[in-house]
């Protein structure tokens, strides 16, 4: 068992990582694209937004406490701060189990928390934390599980830390359990029946929801993995791991990825290359060589289908893979500060203080300049639902176009596209729709479909970025619109 005074440097990081994010993320920021998606399942602003097929339930359920009896953007980041806080602390206390060294799952947390990755989706209703927790929550409960005589918590632990990962995020949690199943067939250390129930279980009650919803909306399983690689552009083999690197300091998703790199934001992958070595060789000496190549194992396993398998990015795909494989990393720098003596140590200490610093700054700048951008994209679909609610578009109303999802929940309408990864009706019911009721088409440097060409043309000035138009549908004097 952990002493309590163990616990300490972990809970003063979870507190310090939730304080971090509160300050460096406004809990007033508008919800974001796919945050409406998910808030909205549940959500009494506006009608449920169109889940498209690679989406998942874990993150409504996640929500649903708050969104489903109060509309309020600054309760709910305040709760996803604490959730995301408390997750923080029970995956990297799991670890602390593993390795009998708290400071040094305390010190893992901790760096993981360093990322603006991590601090500006911790109060994000986004799958892709939580996805991470779980995968070092899962590891870690399957690493103590091993043990003949492992206590049944541990085999529940592995078994809700699956469900989770399968309910946040199925695919991920396909291949976080693909190379544990793996090493209880391959390695004679984890051959146990119990070990591999237990993450065919877990994934399995975690997956329910997915494959009945699969059977009753897209016409099977296999029927909704072929619609969830459409609407990802398609999966094959390819080499992005240019597109994973230009991410790292943002932008949120790159579609195409084209955006230049700051090269310091990549800075940090050089210290792991350092780190997670030595982190390998200090548990091989210690002959608890698997606590550092499982983890990074799962890790690589992990970032297979954003290296190899999709043509764009987005920096929170790969914090599962960071997250394990700063395990290894934390117990390579503790070794390293502990090996050294005398005056080598001061200097050490000084030089690992000063890029850490130097870590932290640049750090800092990314998510000040991510969630700067992100103010200024979300401010303009509140403006844009402005204009339209201003212009008669009020609900029960629908809405089209560019980015009409967000802009629907922001108006309190319903977003219906006839094209695209978020088809949901087709243009004959778009029509219709027109007809009957409130409608607006929204473009953005384009022109509306021959349909609305002759529609009132509404210029949306003001924003941070041009080229928006909305086009109303012409009514009789005293119609709505």
């Amino acid at each position: 068992m952990i002493p309590r005074t163990g616990v300490r440097p972990l809970v003063a990081v979870c507190v310090t990582f939730a304080a971090a994010s509160l300050i460096a993320v406004p809990v007033t920021l508008d919800l974001g694209w796919d945050e409406v998606v998910y808030v909205s399942q549940h959500g009494t602003r506006a009608p449920a937004a169109f889940m498209s097929a690679p989406r998942a339930r874990g993150v409504t359920l996640l929500v649903w406490p708050v969104a489903s009896w109060l509309d309020s953007t600054v309760v709910l980041r305040l709760f996803l701060t604490v959730t995301a806080a408390v997750s923080l602390g029970l995956a990297f206390w799991v670890w602390s189990r593993v390795t009998h060294r708290s400071g040094s799952a305390a010190l893992a947390a901790g760096l993981y928390a360093s990322l603006w990755i991590a601090l500006f989706y911790a109060n994000a209703a986004m799958p892709n934390h939580y996805t991470a927790m779980a995968a070092v929550a899962a590891v870690g409960c399957f690493l103590i599980a091993e043990s003949e005589r492992a206590a049944l918590g541990a085999y529940l632990g592995l078994v809700a830390a699956l469900a989770v990962a399968a309910l946040m995020r199925p695919a991920d949690a396909f291949w976080l359990g693909l190379p544990l199943i793996g090493v209880t067939l391959a390695v004679r250390a984890f051959r146990r029946w119990r070990l591999a129930a237990a993450v065919v279980v877990g994934l399995a009650a975690g997956g329910v929801p997915w494959a009945v919803e699969a059977e009753l909306r897209y016409g099977g399983i296999l029927e909704r993995i072929q619609q969830a690689g459409h609407v990802q552009g398609g999966t094959s083999l390819q080499f992005s791991l240019w597109h994973v690197i230009s991410t790292l300091d943002g932008p949120v998703l790159c579609r195409p990825c084209d955006s230049p790199l700051r090269w310091p934001a990549a800075l940090w992958w050089g210290a792991l290359v350092v780190l997670v070595p030595l982190g390998v060789r200090v548990a091989r000496r210690a002959g608890t060589a698997s606590t550092a190549w499982l983890p990074l194992l799962v890790a690589a396993s992990m970032a297979v289908p954003y290296l190899f398998l999709i043509s764009y990015s987005a920096p929170r795909f790969l914090l599962p893979t960071y997250a394990l494989a700063l395990v290894p990393a934390a117990s390579g720098l503790a070794a390293l500060l502990a090996a050294a003596s005398g005056s080598w140590r001061r200097w050490l200490a000084a030089l690992v203080a000063v890029g850490f610093a130097g870590h932290l700054v640049i750090q800092a700048g990314i998510l000040r300049h991510v969630v700067s951008q992100q103010l200024r994209g979300r401010e303009d679909w509140m403006s844009i639902a402005r204009a339209l609610r201003s212009n008669g578009v009020r609900p029960p109303c629908v809405i089209s176009g560019h980015e009409a999802i967000p802009v629907a929940y922001y108006t309190g309408c319903r977003a219906l596209e006839d094209r695209g990864n978020n088809r949901n009706a087709s243009t004959a019911e778009l029509r219709e729709a027109a007809a009957t009721g409130p409608f607006a088409l929204l473009t953005k440097e384009t022109a509306p479909p021959d349909w609305a060409e002759d529609w009132h043309r509404v210029p949306v000035r003001d924003l941070s970025s041009s080229g928006w138009t909305l086009y109303l549908p012409k009514r009789a004097p005293g119609s709505p619109n």
